[in-house]
């Protein structure tokens, strides 16, 4: 004979929906808490790259200015072309140490480079 399976009542229904929807609020609720968290986390590590390159934004523009200066141009034209402004003498620096001539009587370096190949 088949049993008969107990009958449910309906305030155990009703109790059992309300749980499964309270159960899906309380993830869904911490599942948004989780992307909020995420989101704010973005959000400050890219605030801090803008600080970032706006700072490097600002010496960029700095470097631009200085190198259309006439300060820095002159300061090329002096250190690395030599010039000199007019009226101004220009100083060469010659090293003191003389440089040293080859010895004649040395034999080696009395022969000829062919005679050097053909030995």
């Amino acid at each position: 004979m088949l049993k008969r399976l107990p009958r449910v009542s309906s305030t155990r229904i009703v109790l059992g929906v309300t749980a499964i929807i309270v159960g899906y609020f309380l993830v869904m609720g911490a599942v948004t808490a989780l992307r909020s968290s995420q989101l704010s986390d973005r959000e400050d590590r890219l605030r801090a790259e803008i600080a970032g390159l706006e700072q490097r934004y600002e010496r960029l523009e700095m470097l631009r200015e200085y190198l259309g200066s006439d300060e820095y141009i002159e300061a090329v034209a002096r250190g690395q072309l030599g010039l000199v402004r007019e009226g101004e003498n220009g100083i060469v620096v010659i090293s003191t140490a003389p440089l040293s001539a080859p010895d004649p009587d040395t034999p080696e370096e009395s022969e000829l480079w062919w005679e050097m190949l053909t030995r």
